[in-house]
């Protein structure tokens, strides 16, 4: 094996340590069709998706002059502090709503 091939080698090997070493496991996702089937989205669900993207759309055209917000969670671990992020984020976008449209993504 040349240095080249050698330093190459070395250097897939590094990456190979490093990828992934914080996962614990893998488990496959369901497909969509059998989530949306098992957990049927609401109306109330529904309207709030569909004000929020009203709202996002008129903000975006320039016809609300409020600023638009889209905060995260990036990723949900725990559902349970997730819920209780959106119900203090829906108070807070409550009281903010003249100035600001706050969206949880």
């Amino acid at each position: 094996m040349s240095t080249e091939q050698t330093k190459n080698h070395r250097y897939v090997h590094a990456l190979n340590e490093l990828d992934d070493v914080n996962i614990s496991r893998i488990r496959p996702l369901i497909p969509p069709q059998i989530l949306m089937e098992d957990l049927p989205l609401t109306e109330s669900a529904a309207a709030a998706i569909l004000k929020g993207r009203q709202e996002a759309e008129a903000i975006i055209r320039g016809d609300d002059d409020r600023l638009l917000v889209i905060v995260g969670p990036c990723s949900i671990h725990n559902p349970a502090a997730a819920l209780e992020y959106a119900d203090n984020l829906r108070e807070y976008a409550e009281t903010a709503a003249e100035d600001l449209c706050i969206i949880m993504r």
